[in-house]
């Protein structure tokens, strides 16, 4: 019984010394996150980490397109702007891409009309280039260069971007997403996830 009571002093001195002076025992351990949390913070939105620029479903900018010459935006459903030039070779090469991604977006439930719209200070640089690429998908033109300047300012990009730029709007007229640079076949789930709204 003897050899417990110096036993019990030398546990009771070493449990004071790792609590330490000055320490609030009382502090309790931070609780984990719940699981509505946990589930949360991994439904992070997708456009938050793709685009440049992007909105809360519904809490975008509306859309304001300059003049154009050549054919009218789509006006209902999800739209991609997608603004380029004959000039810029990653714009060229991505266009087929998007318009086959329109086709596999409608079959993956998420609907999307692309509308092209090229920054080429004149109709027959357009022209020129359709007729050397007769695939290639019809496409407006802003009919002030000059006009590029308020459509990059107009969706929330400084007077740096670059083109290609890319703009997801939404079925209300919003702006969802915008993004400068090409997509790529790795973006496809993406771009799906953000019509989705998921």
């Amino acid at each position: 019984m003897d050899r417990l009571r110096p036993l019990s002093s030398a546990c009771l001195v070493g449990a004071l010394a790792i609590v330490g002076c000055g320490d609030d025992a009382s502090v309790a351990p931070e609780a984990p996150p719940s699981r509505v949390e946990a589930v949360a913070a991994r439904q992070e939105d997708p456009a938050a980490r793709f685009c440049d620029v992007s909105a809360p479903a519904g809490e975008g900018r509306a859309l304001e397109l300059p003049p154009l010459d050549g054919p009218t935006a789509p006006t209902s459903g999800w739209r991609w702007i997608n603004v380029w030039a004959t000039w810029c070779e990653p714009c060229i090469e991505e266009m087929p891409r998007i318009v086959a991604w329109r086709d596999r977006l409608a079959a993956d439930g998420a609907p999307i009309e692309p509308f092209f719209l090229s920054v080429d200070r004149t109709e027959g640089e357009v022209s020129s280039f359709h007729v050397l690429h007769p695939e290639a998908p019809t496409s407006s033109r802003i009919v002030d260069p000059d006009g590029l300047e308020a459509l990059v300012a107009s969706l929330g990009l400084d007077a740096g971007a670059t083109i290609p730029i890319h703009a997801l709007v939404d079925p209300e007229g919003r702006i969802r997403c915008v993004r400068t640079g090409s997509v790529a076949e790795r973006d496809y789930a993406t771009v799906r996830a953000i019509i989705r709204g998921r």
